[in-house]
């Protein structure tokens, strides 16, 4: 990634100006007195700095030697010199590139990321929506704990796709690190509600166009989190809790709803924005009921259209009249390889 190879090379930059400055010093002193010390007819400047070049580098051509006494001196004096410098620069580099995959492999170097999601948290919530975001092929930047979970974060995928680096979901440093600003959507999920209300203020502020998701332990911090900007607030143990009701006497809903929701179970449902020239845009809700059932197999079970705040605004099971139109956008059900026929058909990638 451009940036982050360019804040690299910085990095090295700042740590060898010295040494290229006592390297042009060294060249330069070496020229200089060899034109002086050497004393034949046909040592020209640019001869001298020749020479002194080709002995710090250890070339030695032979074709200009030094045949004073003096000279030869400051030839022996020259090769120590060089020696010192090759191991100041051995060692200068071998400590940045150590130091730099150390910071790479943490995630403190930052990354590049565009149009990505940030996790911020690895809690148990974290961990399954990691999971279920790169089952779905997007690109995710997280932000864990603790830095020894940043090294099982890094397995779950290619780093074109993942990025991890570790410490406050709330501190602006952090969320700068994940380059946060460029961020599609931010889920915000750590163990503690306070720390996720104080990371949701600060994501707002440094990415106001983003969609943020909260979770949360207490359902009654939703309308608090929404007034704060917040897109989506989930309260994971209130959708357990209905979850258990369903299966205490409608055993099969409950365990639709968990396949539904899960990307890599049996079934899938998936949002896709209409556009001038998608399937379906213009239709009502019938006919477009039929057609995503002959091409695809799936089910349209919900349209979202934008309402007057510019939120959207869901129906599921929408009436057969309801014209669809662009901007729209549909929810569609159906197995994985149905829902992949879909996304063929349709020519559009899923999300909004």
């Amino acid at each position: 990634m451009p940036g982050r190879r360019a804040r690299y090379f910085r990095d090295i930059f700042a740590r060898i100006w010295k040494f290229l400055l006592l390297f042009f010093g060294v060249w330069f002193l070496a020229a200089v007195l060899f034109y002086f010390l050497d004393g034949k007819p046909g040592v020209t400047p640019f001869n001298a700095f020749y020479w002194s070049i080709v002995t710090i580098s250890t070339l030695g051509y032979g074709d200009i030697v030094p045949e004073t006494v003096p000279a030869k001196i400051l030839t022996i004096g020259t090769l120590f010199v060089q020696i010192f410098l090759l191991g100041y620069l051995i060692s200068v580099i071998t400590t940045t590139v150590n130091e730099e995959s150390a910071r790479r492999a943490l995630g403190t170097l930052g990354t590049d990321m565009k149009n990505h999601i940030v996790v911020l948290g690895y809690s148990e919530v974290g961990r399954a929506a990691v999971r279920e975001l790169l089952v779905q092929e997007q690109t995710v930047a997280v932000v864990t704990d603790t830095p020894d979970q940043v090294a099982n974060v890094r397995t779950l995928g290619p780093e074109d796709r993942v990025f991890a680096t570790y410490g406050s979901p709330g501190d602006k440093d952090i969320l700068q690190r994940v380059n946060i600003a460029e961020a599609h959507s931010i889920v915000i999920c750590t163990a503690d509600d306070a720390a996720n209300m104080i990371a949701a203020l600060n994501v707002h502020a440094l990415a106001p166009r983003a969609r943020i998701v909260v979770s949360v332990a207490r359902p009654e911090l939703r309308e608090t989190l929404r007034s704060a900007g917040v897109t989506y607030v989930a309260s994971p143990a209130d959708m357990g809790g209905r979850l258990c009701a369903e299966a205490a006497f409608e055993p099969d809903v409950a365990i639709a709803m968990e396949e539904i929701t899960a990307a890599d179970v049996k079934a899938d449902m998936q949002e896709y924005l209409l556009g001038a020239a998608t399937p379906v845009s213009r239709q009502t809700v019938g006919e477009a009921e039929l057609l995503v059932r002959k091409a695809t197999g799936c089910l349209l079970v919900g349209v979202a259209r934008p309402g007057p705040s510019g939120e959207f605004e869901t129906t599921v099971n929408p009436p057969a009249d309801h014209r669809l139109q662009p901007g729209d956008a549909v929810l569609v059900l159906g197995t994985i390889d149905n829902t992949k026929r879909f996304r063929r058909w349709f020519g559009v990638d899923q999300g909004r």
